[in-house]
């Protein structure tokens, strides 16, 4: 049984602390960035799934009865779906979609489980999933070109122009000397809120490492990407060096939207190396030749359903006496 912390599960505790505070200092810069990159209606989109965030919160504020003894940091809500959601934000997508999915998504994955520590999907993942294929008008929504130059966005509405090719084509180009520069340059066509990756994956490491979010699983992580993507090099399946998947493309902004939310990863060291093998393996399947930018959302979501699964027979094989 993919295992759980029972003290995360029902014990009072601070639903914002320091971890939390950190990701928020990076990430609103962050999305500042990318609003110079590809316009002014990321930042709204940005601003409106923040604001839902607060809207819901309130609401289960409210609804709290007199007796109860929770102060208002202590109530149980995930703040990591209404932040990290920007991150898969395609301009495509009609502004007045995102309450509705974010809302949709919260009660589907939280809700739906008994609240906020005791979900098992991740609620990020599960709005993605619904933007592609709740909603017929978004089923084929795509990457965008940034706008020429750093701070062209904030005088424009949208940069709106999609690829002509998948996304690995263009990453693909990128030489492995100049790889460390395309992770903040943000010139390469990308998911508008994922354009900036090395700074999402130096922010999951840090809450990983400093606040003892499941270190074990984003070592081995970051550790079975590049070694997963060197087999798939040598058998002829991909053209990339080893760092680009890790560096590049959607893993970054999944890393940092796993790590998050570790409610929903397992806290046994075994099944925490288990789980990133799976995902790393997942994420390369998702990810080269893929026409979909957001497809790697469904390695998350597959590696939650599957590891579970393949834990228990794993260790049901080595508790049968040979």
């Amino acid at each position: 049984m993919w295992t759980v912390a029972v003290s995360e599960r029902g014990a009072k505790q601070n639903n914002f602390g320091g971890a939390d505070w950190l990701m928020v200092l990076v990430l609103l810069p962050l999305y500042f960035a990318v609003w110079g990159r590809f316009g002014q209606k990321f930042a709204a989109a940005a601003g409106l799934s923040i604001a839902t965030g607060f809207c819901c919160w309130f609401f289960l504020l409210v609804r709290q009865s007199a007796e109860s003894d929770l102060k208002a940091d202590e109530i149980p809500f995930c703040w990591s779906l209404f932040f990290l959601f920007p991150l898969f934000y395609p301009l495509g997508l009609a502004l007045w979609l995102i309450p509705f999915i974010l809302i949709l998504a919260y009660l589907v994955s939280i809700s739906s489980f008994g609240g906020f520590r005791r979900h098992f999907f991740n609620p990020v993942a599960v709005a993605v999933i619904l933007m592609l294929a709740g909603y017929s008008s978004t089923a084929s929504l795509s990457a965008s070109k940034p706008l020429p130059s750093a701070d062209s966005g904030y005088r424009v509405w949208t940069a709106g122009v999609p690829p002509t090719r998948p996304l690995w084509f263009y990453y693909t180009a990128v030489p492995a000397e100049r790889l460390l520069r395309a992770t903040v340059a943000g010139d390469l066509p990308a998911v508008p809120g994922s354009v900036f990756t090395l700074p999402l994956l130096l922010l999951s490491g840090l809450l990983a490492l400093m606040f003892a979010r499941r270190r074990i699983w984003w070592l081995t992580l970051c550790l079975c990407v590049p070694v997963f993507s060197m087999l798939a090099q040598y058998l002829g399946w991909i053209a990339l060096s080893p760092l680009h998947p890790l560096l590049l493309g959607l893993v970054p902004a999944l890393v940092l939207t796993a790590i998050a939310d570790y409610h929903t990863l397992p806290e046994a060291v075994g099944e925490q190396i288990v789980s990133a093998m799976l995902f790393a393996a997942l994420v390369l399947l998702f990810t080269a030749r893929s026409e979909n930018p957001l497809g790697p959302v469904f390695a998350l979501l597959l590696m939650q359903v599957l590891s579970p699964l393949l834990c228990d027979l794993l260790m049901l094989k080595r508790a049968v006496p040979q």
